[in-house]
């Protein structure tokens, strides 16, 4: 009995294993629609009875010989025929080295294969059939026919995966791809089945002693496991996720059942009756709830993920559409790599822009996938490499070890590819990692839709303002010509008649009007270039009480020629990030305007200018004690090509406000009543480091 449960324990193993391969097949077929899949799923499932049938046969043959004798040997026959078919489907399909469509399987080599299937098959249930005094024989024959059969089958697997292989161990990604370590596998499974194959011929002869018998058992499962792991390396998360929890519930429930007859061995009856009825219970309870909490543990502890759906959804709201689409790649990369726990992981654009984050060789997908309409192409599910037609895209992403991509769509478009790489225990996505990466992808798509929204949007803006300005300039050329045809129509008549009275007395005053009419044009052609012109910003901080006193020094003579007081109240801790040209430009059209203002007052002449801080920004008040501005106009006084002086361009407050704007401050004026006009720009404080920005 005891050397039947630990057979039973060993033959448990394989068997676990190729089951969890046939049913993760099985399910991938569903969500790939693939056939491949549907044939290494059948073909597990058998790999998995052929240990079954062998546990099976180990429990018989040590509690139901007598009472079923013919039991034992249907279960070895059904074993047998479950291995030579499942071998023959795996040579006949190829799993990991599908031909191409220029290298077609021929018709002729699969009815050979099929045929040669069948004779093994016949071979081994004739033993069955015949006299009993050819048993023996039938059975060596069968014995030498099955393990040539599965010898030959292994071979040719071996020469055809040597004609695709890929040099080096496992990878993730590539998962059609065979490597040098499944060709060593293979080859070693040629030397265990021959290993095997003579001990079972030794024994015919002379007999297993019982550690022979164990070393044979020992072999078979080792050349289960060795077989299985050619497909089980690919969907390694999956196998150990399975083979743990089935390991877990196996330990839980023998734990339960061995506890229940120690605990109840000494008690009445009745008491170890109750005590069964609560192992039942109790087992129960392992195989529901306890399921899914030992699932929740393993991927706790295993693969470390927890909380992972709540962490993602909030990245999502984090997104920030107006920092532009790679920047929002950028940034869910990031995160998406560390919750799924990613090796690396990278995104391509529609229109090629290409976003990495860890460890991924982006360059060879980048070169080569689709780009525009062309990505429409591709399937518009999650999928893996070795399920597109095209060669060159399917080599790609067996170099960059991709192991999944998934697109980024929206109902209006496509906009990219996700790739997704990780290690082998993560190589296989779980229904529940596809739909969280499926959820997030399309949340990601929904972000670059608002971007490239956004980035239309201001590009209309742009446009707009451009019009306008194009607009502005249409208006202030009517305004040029017209400003400039007067004073060029006076300069010629002039011209003219220093021409006709070379002698006349006047004609040093007409000189002089020639030259003021010209000086004239000069400072409006200048006006316009400067309102015109695209002007380059050199950022840096700027300590704005400096530059209020060294901008007033430049003006005291005027000052004091226009009998103008000047107050100033500058405090020497305030530093705005502004351009100190650009900023003394504007301080001196400010103050040019202050004291044209103030020629205007008979009394008392007051200029004052304070720097200090307000609402978190740099700010610069000027103010004098002219006659003001009317309600009605203050308003207007940015607008170009308002001007309340005769001689006004209109462009110098425009001028201002527009390179205020481009600080990232602003500028008001207010005009209390009979109290001047007053001043107030802001500008950003200083955070350190120069920059250059065009305007």
């Amino acid at each position: 009995m005891t050397a039947g449960v630990l057979t039973v324990v060993l033959y448990a193993v394989p068997a676990l294993v190729w089951a969890v391969i046939a049913e993760t097949a099985w399910r991938d077929r569903h969500a790939r629609r693939s056939r491949t899949s549907v044939s290494l799923a059948i073909v597990s499932a058998l790999m998995a009875l052929h240990f079954i049938f062998g546990m099976l046969s180990e429990l018989v043959a040590t509690d139901l010989a007598w009472h079923a004798p013919g039991l034992h040997d249907g279960l070895d026959v059904a074993g047998t025929v479950a291995i030579v078919v499942a071998i023959g489907l795996f040579a006949d399909r190829g799993f990991l080295w599908t031909p191409t469509a220029a290298e077609p399987r021929g018709r002729t080599w699969r009815a050979l294969n099929a045929a040669t299937c069948a004779t093994v098959l016949a071979v081994i249930a004739a033993e069955h059939v015949v006299p009993s005094a050819a048993r023996w024989l039938a059975w060596l024959y069968a014995v030498i026919v099955t393990f040539a059969y599965l010898i030959m089958m292994t071979l040719i697997m071996v020469r055809q995966m040597r004609g695709r292989m890929r040099r080096g161990g496992w990878e993730p990604g590539g998962l059609a791809a065979p490597r040098s370590v499944d060709v060593a596998l293979m080859t070693g499974g040629v030397a265990v089945l021959a290993v095997c194959g003579g001990m079972v011929l030794v024994s015919f002869g002379l007999g297993l002693s019982h550690g022979a018998a164990w070393t044979l058992r020992l072999l078979h499962a080792t050349l289960g496991l060795a077989f299985a792991a050619v497909p089980a390396v690919r969907i390694l998360g999956e196998v150990v996720r399975r083979v743990a929890l089935g390991i877990a519930l196996a330990a839980g429930a023998t734990i339960v059942y061995v506890g229940g007859h120690a605990l109840g061995a000494g008690y009445p009856a009745e008491t170890r009756r109750l005590v069964d009825v609560g192992a039942i219970l109790l087992l129960v309870l392992i195989g529901g709830p306890g399921r899914a909490w030992l699932r929740s543990a393993i991927e706790r502890i295993v693969f470390r993920r927890d909380a992972r759906q709540a962490e993602l959804q909030e990245l999502v709201r984090t997104l920030a559409p107006d920092a532009g689409p790679l920047a929002c790649c950028r940034e869910a990369l990031a995160v998406i790599a560390r919750v799924m726990q990613l090796r690396g992981a990278a995104i391509v654009l529609r229109d090629g822009s290409v976003a990495v984050h860890g460890a991924f060789v982006v360059e060879p997908v980048a070169c080569v996938w689709p780009r525009g309409a062309a990505i429409d192409r591709l399937p518009a599910r999650p999928f893996a490499g070795h399920e597109l037609d095209d060669a060159v895209l399917r080599e790609a992403l067996v170099e960059a070890h991709v192991v999944g991509v998934v697109p980024l769509v929206t109902p209006r478009r496509r906009w990219g590819h996700l790739f997704l790489t990780t290690g082998l225990l993560g190589a296989t996505f779980i229904d529940e990692d596809e739909r969280l990466v499926t959820a997030f992808a399309d949340q990601l798509a929904l972000v670059l839709a608002a971007a490239d929204l956004l980035a239309r949007a201001v590009s209309v803006e742009r446009a707009l303002a451009h019009a306008e300005k194009l607009a502005a300039i249409g208006e202030l050329s009517a305004r040029i010509a017209h400003e400039i045809r007067n004073p060029v129509t006076a300069a010629r008549s002039l011209a003219q008649q220093l021409a006709r009275e070379p002698e006349s007395p006047m004609n040093a005053e007409h000189a002089q009007l020639i030259v003021t009419e010209l000086e004239r044009i000069e400072r409006q052609v200048a006006a316009l270039l400067r309102f015109a012109r695209r002007e380059d910003f050199h950022f840096g901080p700027v300590e704005l009480g400096a530059l209020v006193r060294g901008t007033l020094a430049e003006y005291r003579p005027r000052l004091e020629a226009a009998g103008v007081g000047v107050d100033v109240e500058a405090d020497g801790s305030v530093t705005a990030r502004a351009d100190r040209e650009k900023m003394r430009q504007v301080l001196i059209n400010l103050i040019d305007n202050a004291l044209d203002a103030l020629g205007e007052v008979a009394g008392t002449r007051r200029l004052a200018l304070s720097v200090g801080r307000r609402n978190g920004t740099a700010s610069i008040r000027v103010r004098d004690s002219g006659p003001g501005v009317p309600p009605e106009t203050l308003a207007r006084l940015f607008e170009p090509f308002f001007s309340l002086k005769t001689n006004g361009t209109g462009l110098g407050l425009a001028i201002v406000r527009r390179t205020i704007e481009a600080h990232g401050g602003r500028i008001e004026a207010a005009s209390p009543a009979g109290e001047g006009l007053i001043m107030d720009v802001e500008l950003p404080l200083a955070e350190g480091g120069d920059e250059h920005v065009a305007g």
